[in-house]
């Protein structure tokens, strides 16, 4: 205020001196109207423009608030429903990764992608797809999977089934998530068989946003032909969701952990996949029209990438009474929303990263020294990567800029909307490796961001390992 005051006794001696000075260098004699303009509304008129002038500028450069996770409305309706503010106890809900499974262009695990991503592998071109010029696409395609031996079986499994899902980008999908949705559920079943007591299974499948709604049911009898198999994923269990983006994926595990820790019964298992392809002609054709396609001339463009993933997490409860090894604990997720695009121009500000990185530590305890890694979804745009090493090294000047930020997407190419559960399993992998917290970090998506933190799983109960 003192600042405010001095500043504008100052500029209004300034204009005084300057009006008084050519007033007399002319010999003017002035009039009520000139004194009452020139001393009074002039100088007003300056201080009033400049304030307000430095107020904008201000609020342009503040950064934009992180928002608290809110509920979506999926499809399926699994995780919906209002939902009260998150108190402080809240906020320190966690469930924990028992497993991941993960087939994607750079690998059949986790391990596979870490490796890839650190030894610098990178997607290549496309031996069968070419853009509008006729040049090969890069693309992170999985290659030897049996598309056609999928298609048989649903052409087995009747008409009702075979046209909904013939289209080749969802008849990639399903063939990637029956990898590993199998190796999924023998593993849940492994570990309700050797419980020795009732344990349920829920599944919540992640549908890529611009799937047609219509194709739900095929899609859930599919699932319980094929992956279900009338073990123990009924319907009442299989929750189909339709999310839009990674940052949506990572709202979603966020509204799994309030109701595991809210409503869920104790030794509840859950089952949260999803699989993308975007190597398909009419995928590049979409991206290539709105300049989205990286190109020798567009570097700036996204690589398509196919995959799924699986992550098989639980309660505390459930951990501690089954005795599992090889746990993650995962946070809460903070999210938030950039006011520009990176590709929009300017300077590239990690500042939301930073406050949602504040947020973490805030709510976890943790001191900023324990956190080890960074793992983001994003792919090779170096915009991205910048505003995720000037968001975290700021507080976590310890990290290496190389060596300590595992960018998944460079290696696996954009896997919207599952980018950010695969990197969520490579966050499981170097949390196992290392025994320290990794951050892991979505901002693939142009606007929208979400960070938690993974950890070592801390049991209360010391007793040894019931399941390995």
């Amino acid at each position: 205020m003192a600042y405010r005051v001095l500043s504008g006794l100052g500029l209004t001696l300034l204009i005084w001196i300057l009006v008084l000075a050519w007033w007399q260098s002319n010999d003017h004699q002035p009039s009520s109207a000139d004194l009452l303009l020139y001393l009074v509304a002039v100088p007003g008129a300056l201080i009033a423009g400049y304030w307000l002038l430095r107020g904008v500028i201000e609020q342009l450069k503040a950064p934009p608030l992180a928002l608290s996770p809110a509920p979506l409305v999926p499809d399926d309706d699994p995780l919906s429903g209002a939902r009260a503010i998150s108190t402080a106890t809240e906020r320190g809900f966690s469930l924990f990764l028992v497993d991941a499974w993960v087939h994607v262009a750079a690998g059949n695990s986790a391990d596979d992608i870490v490796a890839a991503v650190e030894a610098g592998s990178r997607p290549g071109p496309s031996e069968e797809i070419m853009d509008d010029a006729g040049f090969p696409v890069f693309a992170a395609e999985v290659k030897d999977i049996d598309v056609d031996g999928m298609n048989e079986q649903l052409l087995r499994d009747g008409k009702d089934i075979h046209p909904a899902l013939a289209i080749p980008a969802i008849l990639r999908s399903i063939v990637l998530l029956d990898g590993v949705m199998a190796a999924a559920m023998d593993r849940a079943k492994e570990i309700m068989e050797s419980a020795g007591e009732k344990i349920s299974l829920q599944v919540f499948w992640l549908l890529p946003g611009d799937w047609d709604p219509a194709h739900r049911d095929a899609l859930r009898g599919w699932f319980e032909k094929t992956c279900g198999a009338g073990h123990f994923a009924s319907t009442h269990d299989v929750h189909l969701i339709s999310v839009a983006s990674e940052a949506d994926a990572m709202k979603q595990l966020d509204e799994l952990i309030l109701r595991a820790n809210r409503s869920l019964p104790d030794k509840t298992l859950m089952l949260i996949a999803g699989a993308v392809s975007a190597v398909d002609e009419q995928v590049v054709a979409r991206w290539s029209s709105r300049q989205g396609l990286f190109s020798a001339g567009h570097q700036q463009g996204q690589i398509p990438g196919e995959g799924a993933v699986a992550l098989l997490l639980a309660e505390r409860n459930a951990v501690e009474f089954l005795r599992l090894e090889d746990v993650a604990e995962v946070s809460r997720v903070m999210l938030g929303a950039r006011d520009k695009r990176l590709d929009a121009g300017g300077r590239i500000s990690g500042r939301l990263v930073e406050q949602l990185l504040a947020g973490l530590l805030d709510s976890s305890g943790l001191e900023g020294e324990s956190i080890k890694a960074v793992v983001l979804d994003t792919d090779h745009r170096v915009g991205h990567v910048a505003e995720a090493m000037e968001g975290v090294l700021g507080s976590l000047p310890h990290l290496d800029p190389v060596s300590d930020f595992l960018a998944t997407g460079s290696a696996c190419g954009a896997l919207d909307p599952i980018g950010s559960l695969v990197a969520l399993a490579c966050a499981r992998t170097k949390v196992l490796a290392g025994q320290s917290p990794v951050i892991c970090l979505s901002n693939q998506h142009a606007l929208e961001r979400a960070m938690l933190i993974v950890s070592p799983f801390v049991a209360s109960d010391k007793t040894e390992p019931r399941i390995s």
